[in-house]
């Protein structure tokens, strides 16, 4: 009796403190609103429940489960633009995928080198923070690789999200692309057809088990993925697919960007200075990369270019879709080269880094001598493999 009670209290409290956030996050979201700022459903309880958590600590609770459940609405308005003449398009600019995935992971290499040499901190570490990939992938990758300082991965990627999820919103929706924006959509962003029961149930069903069948198969992003998978293959078949109401979208977006003001932590990074504007100088620069690679993309396809900016920033596929909605570019275009780079890290991206790492040359590289001074990184910050934040 005892652990039920205790059992159904700690629900309570767990509740109670779902709930203060989710006030919290969706004030963000209205304020930011009223200011006018681009993305403001993400951006805004991004923003807030990072300054609230350090006040409210301990009151303050998102599992990632209402993150997930939100995704999969997302999931299915990015599956709505897979159309059987997009797919064709998809393989035409496949080649141009591959490309622009291998060419931003190289200039990210580059980016570790210069890193590496000026700051001390080993080479392989921020190789591995360095690349443009999610989050939960990257972590997992460098638990996995020999030698790789998780600390560092784990600043190099929150740092680089951060920049991406307040940046590149601000530069895609800014005054630079606002006469652009209009002529980038595409038929997943035109007026669909009206919902009905039958539609609403086999589209809930279908996305909602895509999630489930995704996280079952490790998918990266399942609760993604798997819907966009799911509504694609319907929409390819022909079955309509009406637009999800506004306010539907505004939630999912919300409980992203509260999620997102739980990942990052900057107050974990204080003591960490050099590695911090580091981090924040490779984030830059491959947000720069990919503005300049965008021209490459819209004179060989003729893709506007707020579109292929988008589908070749450096974020991830969920935060780079409801961008490309809220600005009107091609959500198709942008979730396959989001889509494609996702899997390419996934699946391509271990096995390289395992042999580059036991290559002589990169281990020379290793060698080279450090401005920073590698012997002082090692004694600040330990170098443990499995030391956190």
């Amino acid at each position: 009796m005892f652990h039920l009670a205790s059992g159904g209290q700690q629900g309570k409290n767990n509740l109670m403190r779902i709930a203060l956030t989710f006030v919290i996050a969706a004030s963000g979201g209205i304020g930011f609103a009223l200011l006018r700022v681009p993305l403001h459903w993400v951006l805004g309880p991004a923003a807030v429940l990072l300054i609230a958590e350090h006040f409210l600590k301990g009151k303050l609770y998102w599992p990632m489960a209402i993150r997930n459940a939100g995704l999969i609405p997302i999931g299915y308005t990015l599956g709505t633009s897979m159309t059987a003449a997009t797919l064709a398009e998809m393989g035409r600019q496949l080649p141009s995928m591959l490309l622009a995935t291998v060419l931003i992971l190289l200039f990210s290499f580059l980016l570790s080198c210069a890193a590496a040499r000026i700051t001390g901190i080993p080479l392989r570490s921020i190789v591995t923070g360095s690349i443009p990939g999610g989050l939960s992938q990257m972590l997992v990758l460098g638990e996995e690789l020999k030698g790789v300082d998780i600390t560092v991965v784990t600043l190099f990627q929150v740092t680089r999200l951060m920049g991406v999820v307040f940046l590149v919103p601000l530069i895609a929706l800014g005054p630079m692309f606002s006469g652009s924006s209009g002529a980038a959509a595409d038929a997943g962003t035109e007026q669909g057809p009206d919902w009905t029961v039958g539609l609403a149930l086999l589209y809930f069903i279908v996305t909602v088990a895509g999630a489930l069948v995704g996280k079952r198969l490790k998918l990266p992003t399942a609760y993604l993925l798997g819907p966009i998978i799911g509504t694609a293959a319907l929409v390819i078949a022909g079955v309509p697919a009406p637009d999800l109401p506004a306010p539907i979208l505004d939630i999912a977006q919300m409980t992203m960007g509260a999620y997102l003001g739980f990942t990052l932590k900057p107050a974990g990074m204080k003591e960490k200075r050099n590695m911090m504007l580091a981090a924040a100088s490779t984030g830059f620069f491959l947000i720069l990369f990919s503005m300049a690679s965008a021209f490459v993309l819209t004179s060989w396809h003729g893709v506007p270019y707020l579109t292929a900016f988008i589908a070749l920033a450096p974020g991830g596929m969920d935060q780079m879709g409801i961008l490309a909605q809220e600005a009107r570019a091609s959500l198709a275009i942008v979730t396959s080269y989001q889509m494609f780079r996702i899997f390419f890290i996934l699946f391509v991206v271990p096995p390289v880094l395992k042999k580059l790492f036991a290559t002589r040359w990169f281990q020379r590289i290793e060698r080279w001598p450090m401005r920073g001074g590698g012997e002082g990184w090692r004694d600040g910050y330990g170098g443990g493999k499995k030391r956190g934040l």
